[in-house]
């Protein structure tokens, strides 16, 4: 659109506003048209969404020792009384919305993890309170369905289609913050697609808002301007710990699948291909000779996983996965996730600049984790080692190897320790006891020759190393001013 339509347009919603107040001293103003409109809307929103909204109260029960004094009998030392406990209660707060007339409650897992009791309350049209039970929890989506016994049938909240929702779209955030009765406060969709790291754990797909979210909203309903729920309240980036304008929300589309298999059956079952996974930057495109910075880097391969089984290799990078392409890791893990196990799907591959396609069946995610924690030895040798970055590289032993848990005939130098907290060490992301095996795809078998070809390497051309971490091969990039 030219810039003189432009203005001609902006100008002519102003003009459509305003002539719509009057003004008239001593009186109230005349409001018609759009502006009214827009207000009726909100309001209708609120009356709709409510009745489905509940606050949460999840009571958390704690048996603690006493400590006693008594008085010691010299003749008999072991006369003590017994030990004394008491219970010490605590009452966490969060919100949840009805999802089904049967009495199912959609919210947070965090909400209700460990709670002894929980205790739902209606406030709208009046005060009703009943006990919940959670039906089925799922941590990694930090999802979950309660269920509360109700004579009468419940009124339900719909849920929108979160993959038409659009950055600008008018956001309702429902819920009873700080405890309050039920608040509505009202914004726009500020992004989509985001990705937050919560307590160790990466939640990818959310939707960001800027409507008002704070402390006790947890759980409770992002919807749309039709009352439709977009989303779950997560979390928020609170820096002085109260709303600073960034909330974010699991889109409705995600909770209804994971939804529908808690209440089914307790728990959720989702695809696994065994691999671990990073997304293709500028320079893994460039080690890698890709044509652009797209796709999913195949990290390390599980063994008798199912991409082990496939033939799947590390190094690859993932484009497609059934039919769908894979840009980010992110998209990668929705759409795994998404796929029941036993499904056979086919996953388009670059190997060596090559495309190929391979068929690959899901199995279910196994509870646990490849990864297992560094247990530095006191008692080990001082090993000779130069200092590079921030962090300090010595020669790996057949010994070291073996309490490292890496294969004893691997090559490579090993990060003895992390002595700064800053450098480039710290960017790259190495840790104690990783092995470096290249850099930038050249072998790095001894300190001599790490320190060889990192002196020729520079950070802004972009670094790979390729690093053996507790027995797991992994890829670690990094590239100033990325």
């Amino acid at each position: 659109m030219e810039t003189k339509n432009l203005r001609s347009v902006i100008s002519g919603i102003f003009l459509t506003l305003t002539t719509n107040i009057v003004l008239i001293a001593g009186e109230p103003l005349s409001v018609e048209g759009p502006v009214l409109d827009l207000q009726n809307s909100f309001a209708a929103v609120a009356t709709k969404i409510k009745p489905t909204v509940v606050s949460i109260t999840a009571t958390h029960v704690e048996t603690i020792a006493v400590p006693q004094f008594f008085f010691g009998d010299p003749n008999d030392p072991f006369n003590a009384p017994p030990p004394r406990s008491l219970e010490r209660r605590s009452q966490g707060l969060g919100s949840g919305v009805v999802v089904d007339s049967r009495g199912y409650i959609l919210t947070n897992e965090h909400v209700v993890r460990g709670a002894n009791e929980l205790i739902v309350t209606f406030q709208t049209p009046v005060d009703k309170k009943y006990t919940g039970r959670v039906v089925g929890a799922d941590p990694r989506s930090d999802l979950a369905v309660i269920k509360i016994d109700a004579k009468e049938e419940l009124p339900v909240a719909s849920l929108a289609n979160s993959d038409q929702v659009r950055v600008g779209d008018w956001a309702v955030a429902v819920g009873s913050p700080f405890g309050l009765e039920q608040t509505v406060t009202v914004g726009i969709i500020s992004a989509v697609r985001q990705s937050l790291n919560l307590e160790g754990a990466v939640y990818s797909g959310l939707l960001q808002t800027d409507a008002a979210i704070n402390r006790g909203n947890s759980g409770g309903p992002l919807v749309n301007i039709r009352g439709e729920v977009m989303g779950i309240n997560t979390a928020i980036y609170a820096p002085t710990g109260v709303f600073a304008g960034i909330g974010f929300a699991i889109p409705s589309n995600r909770v209804k699948d994971i939804m529908d298999q808690l209440i089914s059956q307790g728990r959720v079952s989702r695809g696994w291909m065994g691999v671990e996974i990073l997304s293709v930057n500028s320079v893994i495109a460039d080690q890698f000779g890709l044509e652009k910075p797209e796709g999913v880097m195949i990290n390390n391969v599980a063994e008798n996983s199912p991409a082990s089984r496939a033939g799947l290799r590390r190094g690859d990078v993932v484009v497609d996965f059934d039919g769908q392409p894979t840009p980010t890791q992110d998209v990668l893990l929705d759409l795994v996730g998404k796929m029941k196990p036993t499904s056979t799907v086919r996953v388009g591959i670059i190997r060596e600049k090559q495309k190929r396609t391979v068929s690959l069946t899901l199995a279910e995610t196994p509870s646990g984790s490849l990864a297992t924690p560094l247990t530095p030895d006191p008692t080990a040798p001082p090993i000779k080692s130069l200092d590079w970055e921030g962090a300090r590289i010595g020669s790996l032993t057949p010994t070291l190897a073996s309490r490292l848990g890496v294969p004893i005939d691997i090559q490579g130098v090993v990060v003895v320790s992390m002595p700064s907290a800053g450098g480039l060490a710290n960017d790259l992301g190495l840790r104690e006891g990783d092995v470096v095996v290249a850099v930038n795809r050249h072998p790095t078998p001894t300190v001599t020759m790490f320190q060889k070809i990192i002196k020729n390497l520079s950070a802004k051309e972009g670094l790979l190393l390729d690093v053996n971490r507790r027995g797991r091969q992994i890829f670690l990039s990094y590239q100033s001013g990325e």
